[in-house]
């Protein structure tokens, strides 16, 4: 019995070394083939560092003009519209952006302008106190833009260095040739994109107009992509400075993201229920507030005709009027979200038929006084608005007087108990 057992102890043992000894072959066997690998693909790295390096390499002028021309074309034939004249180019040094950007907010607002809008969106909570406006902007679209199109100029602005290699540098440029196809084809400078007095308005306009470009870039993307260029697509989205955008209040951040965003999935919207057909239909008579752009299938059916609103000016001596303007659904939902949950903040909105507000100063700096008309589809959403803006000014500390009439909810506030006063006067003689 005892040898039955050393016996069996060594065929156990022999047994044991002989698994460890092809244990141990399988791993060299797999060690070698993993070097082999990590060999190909270093050789398959620098392959394709050295085409990277390569495209990158600046193209002789001609080539450069070859390639937008042939980006021009397939641009033109994925929107189904020609170029009626050639595209106007201007090169500009990247370290010139942040001046002509300045230029090009300055030539639409004074200084003054900003200054008032800016204490018109601070009296809604919508911006900090004191917020520099003109910084704002011109930080977030300096962080974001790689090249834009001037309807005034007719003139697409890029920069002296833009190489067209990647995929994404050349769907970006089909994005804004859209723009100039959109202008020679339907005359840009008709549309209330720089209408003052009216933010939704101004922003649904932008959102047709910025959602169908970026729908065909993505579209040209799809079509036109280079494989080989993928990873470095990916690493460019990735490896975007977004610092500024993150920074900058919500309601400008979201204002600038609106017309891309919202614009695109309206744009889609339309595209997929009637082609480029649909797209051109609604440039010959484009949506008129952010309830058409939000909610797509509406426009496609039944467009909304927002309530025409007149908010009564008040006369005096002390208090100057400094902002005039309509927020529309899409302004209203970052109003209410301050105190409400997202769904509220959503669904109430939805109701939304118009408003039209008024913002006053006292003296220089001094306190604001607001008076915003809105308007329901029915009774049930004046209500809920009533209730909603009764918890954002209990959120904000904010004194307010709402009155509803049926379908109508005004809201009258201000830190200056005299403003009451004035506001339920509706007028004073000077």
């Amino acid at each position: 019995m005892k040898k039955f057992f050393l016996k069996l102890a060594f065929l156990i043992l022999f047994l044991a070394l002989g698994f460890l000894g092809w244990r141990n072959f399988e791993q060299l066997r797999m060690l070698d083939e993993l070097r082999g690998e990590v060999a190909h693909l270093e050789q398959e790295r620098r392959e394709l560092q050295a085409k990277v390096t390569a495209a990158q390499r600046p193209a002789k002028p001609e080539q450069q003009q070859d390639e937008r021309r042939r980006i021009e074309q397939q641009t033109s034939e994925l929107r189904g519209l020609p170029f009626k004249t050639p595209v106007h180019y201007k090169m500009i040094d990247r370290a010139d952006l942040r001046r002509v950007l300045i230029q090009k907010v300055e030539e639409q607002y004074g200084q003054q302008e900003l200054r008032n809008y800016g204490r018109s969106l601070t009296a809604f909570g919508l911006v900090p106190e004191g917020a520099d406006l003109l910084h704002i902007i011109v930080s977030l679209y300096g962080e974001q833009v790689a090249a834009f199109y001037d309807p005034n100029e007719h003139a697409l602005y890029t920069f002296n260095d833009l190489v067209l290699s990647s995929n994404l540098d050349k769907m970006l440029l089909s994005h804004e040739l859209t723009h100039a196809l959109q202008d020679q084809n339907f005359d840009l400078q008709k549309f209330p994109l720089k209408v003052k007095d009216n933010d939704d308005l101004a922003l649904a306009t932008s959102a047709l107009i910025e959602g169908d470009a970026t729908v065909l870039m993505m579209r040209w993307y799809v079509e036109n992509i280079d494989p080989s260029k993928m990873f470095g697509d990916l690493s460019a989205m990735l490896g975007q400075d977004t610092a500024r955008l993150r920074e900058a209040p919500p309601y400008m951040r979201e204002m600038l993201l609106f017309p891309y965003t919202q614009g695109e999935q309206f744009a889609m919207a339309l595209f997929t229920s009637g082609g480029t057909e649909a797209l051109d239909a609604a440039f010959r008579n484009p949506p008129t507030c952010t309830k058409d752009i939000l909610h797509p299938d509406q426009f496609l059916h039944h467009r909304a005709t927002p309530e025409h609103i007149e908010v009564p000016v008040l006369k005096s001596k002390e208090w100057q009027l400094i902002g005039n303007n309509t927020l529309g659904e899409f302004g209203t939902r970052f109003v209410l979200q301050e105190a409400t949950d997202a769904f509220e903040a959503t669904t109430i909105p939805e109701g939304w038929n118009g408003d039209r507000y008024n913002v006053y100063e006292r003296g220089t700096n001094g306190p604001t006084g607001l008076i915003w008309v809105t308007a329901w589809d029915d009774d049930q959403h004046a209500t809920d608005f009533e209730d909603a803006y009764k918890k954002v000014a209990a959120r904000r500390g904010i004194a307010a007087k709402l009155d509803r009439t049926g379908r109508h909810v005004t809201v009258r506030q201000s830190s200056d108990e005299s403003f009451f006063a004035l506001s339920e006067s509706r007028a004073v003689s000077e």
